[in-house]
């Protein structure tokens, strides 16, 4: 498996490892009654910039656990360079997981549209945003393998 593969494999897994132990948070703290997200969407901007930036510094942490580990596990010190045709690996995941999102914010307006409440549509971007992740990541897998 290339370093490029594992990379993204990590990336998934620490994608929704992180997603679901923070919406397991914020969900328990629902049922305790610390704030109401069904009606007070300040609080939803709160969470949603709390989990933005508790987000970046896991996946961070988790990004040189695995660079340490991939580093003594190949004893290779430097990562490998990026050439043409990871650039363009990288490109056509992020083009899928922009389809992904839109459609999935699509989705989210049509919802809002048709009366579902308010709070869905914020959870509906999390598991969209989660999902369009997991695209990037799955197409980048894909396309290393598939060799373009």
């Amino acid at each position: 498996m290339t370093y490029q593969e594992k990379q993204n494999i990590v990336n998934i897994f620490s994608g929704l490892l992180v997603t679901a132990i923070y919406a397991w948070m914020v969900y328990q703290r629902q049922l305790q009654g610390q704030f109401d997200l069904r009606e007070d969407y300040r609080t939803w901007g709160i969470v949603f910039l709390v989990f933005i930036g508790i987000s970046v510094a896991i996946r961070i942490i988790i990004q040189i656990v695995f660079h340490i580990i991939n580093a003594i596990a190949t004893r290779e010190m430097e990562a490998p360079v990026e050439d043409e045709r990871d650039k363009l690996v990288k490109l056509k995941g992020t083009r899928n997981s922009y389809y992904a999102f839109t459609s999935g914010f699509v989705i989210s307006v049509i919802g809002l549209a048709l009366g579902m409440p308010v709070h869905w549509i914020f959870i509906a971007f999390v598991i969209f945003g989660l999902i369009a992740e997991i695209v990037d990541n799955g197409s980048q897998i894909y396309y290393y393998r598939k060799g373009i």
